[in-house]
């Protein structure tokens, strides 16, 4: 389809517009947005389609071409196009991002400045400039928003599919976390927390390594061979097992671990009172990332995954197979209300002893930021047991002592930026 200077796709123009829900591109299109069809035409495939000269609007060729030069010239735009190049939504949100930071652009019909576009001189560069890094941020925070929020179903069922392609109705992310600030915290926070178990999830087990299996090289003293040791007491041989040590060429027993990664199915009760919507909302957005962070790990190691929001009763629950997606609605649930531990802890284990298929054997993870009352506490406590199922309490603002009461361990959040090495380590790799 014809726009300023450059024929462009057809379907690269609905993507675009569909992206940023603007309206269906026609010939009929104001300059300005036929601008930025081809702004996201250069930054999504790259090569652009020259028009004929005479199907070129003299009068507004001038005007365009200064601003496609200035954007050719600058080496901050050609990275930012690499980055983009075959991305619809990062294309469309960093045109979104120039469009917005570099303002009031020139009118049309404006004579264009004696200095040549990309020199020192040109107006447009600095501002230029300033916009691209701007959008690169915007497109560096929508892929992570996006890996923090990949396992969320935004259509109707909870079958993968990707976002808005199903539902008219859903708009796309990127949409989403423009208009929704709260919304993408959590996407921020929970693609930090999920690369933190990812780490986690590749250290080896440190602990449980009790079985000789084979004789290997390395530099553990305390798994070195006696004829390696003896070695120290013989002055002529003491340089050569220096040497060995050094070199991490020492004979030594290899040991096999015997724990896991990971027991099985995860279930997290999530607080929804009144407490958890502070006036930033920090302790409800960290929660959610967190369990956001537990869905993810549960995938990656098939594992089912179960969510139960609760204030005086449990308000939401969601089960998640392997390979199946969150409802997006749990990303929704509002707060108030009180705290009731006992009910939120009851509905896991019975959800976890009448699903016969699935959630046998699960660790169960309370996410609170209040007390509750203890009377239920001995008896929930031996039903997890009876069940095989530990409780890992996290008190956000909270003493670590206040829920010992309910769980096998807990821990303290004082941090609501990330997740605490110590804390990380007892969810994701142990």
């Amino acid at each position: 389809m014809n726009r300023l200077l450059y024929d462009v796709s057809r379907w690269h123009l609905y993507q675009h517009r569909n992206e940023r829900r603007l309206p269906l591109a026609r010939e009929s299109d104001l300059p300005a947005l036929k601008l930025q069809d081809e702004l996201y035409e250069r930054l999504y495939a790259g090569d652009t389609d020259a028009l004929p000269e005479h199907q070129v609007n003299a009068a507004l060729k001038p005007w365009a071409q200064r601003i496609h030069d200035a954007c050719a010239n600058l080496p901050a735009f050609g990275r930012l196009a690499a980055d983009c190049r075959g991305d619809a939504a990062a294309s469309a949100a960093a045109v979104d991002t120039l469009i917005a930071a570099l303002g009031e652009l020139p009118p049309p019909h404006q004579a264009p400045p004696d200095a040549p576009p990309g020199s020192h001189k040109d107006p447009l560069r600095r501002p230029l400039l300033n916009a691209c890094a701007v959008a690169a941020k915007a497109v560096e925070d929508l892929r992570d928003a996006t890996e923090g929020l990949a396992l969320v179903g935004w259509g109707t069922s909870s079958a993968p599919a990707q976002l808005g392609a199903a539902d008219p109705k859903v708009r796309p992310l990127a949409v989403r976390l423009r208009d929704d600030a709260r919304l993408k915290r959590i996407a921020l926070l929970a693609g930090r927390m999920k690369r933190i178990a990812a780490s986690k999830r590749r250290q080896k087990v440190k602990h449980g390594a009790d079985e000789i299996t084979d004789v290997e090289q390395g530099a553990d003293l305390g798994r070195a061979l006696p004829a390696e040791l003896a070695k120290l007491a013989h002055p002529a041989l003491r340089l050569d097992f220096m040497r060995s040590f050094l070199e991490r060429q020492l004979l030594q027993y290899q040991l096999t671990g015997t724990d896991t990664l990971g027991r099985g199915p995860i279930v997290v009760a999530l607080d929804k009172s009144g407490s958890m919507a502070d006036r930033d909302g920090l302790k409800d957005v960290w929660a959610t990332a967190l369990a956001l962070a537990l869905l993810e790990h549960a995938h990656a190691g098939n594992r089912r995954f179960a969510l139960l929001d609760f204030n005086s009763h449990v308000t939401y629950e969601a089960v998640v197979r392997p390979g199946d997606f969150l409802p997006h609605e749990a990303l929704f649930q509002s707060c108030d209300g009180g705290t009731d531990i006992a009910a939120a802890l009851e509905r896991g284990l019975e959800l976890i002893r009448s699903n016969s298929d699935g959630l046998h054997k699960a660790d169960l993870v309370l996410i609170t930021d209040g007390a509750s009352d203890y009377d239920r506490a001995d008896e929930l406590r031996a039903m997890a047991r009876s069940l095989n199922v530990s409780i890992f309490g996290l008190g956000i603002n909270v003493d670590a002592a206040s829920l010992s009461a309910w769980c096998d361990e807990a821990h303290g959040i004082r941090n609501l930026d990330t997740v605490d090495p110590d804390i990380a380590t007892a969810l994701f790799s142990a």
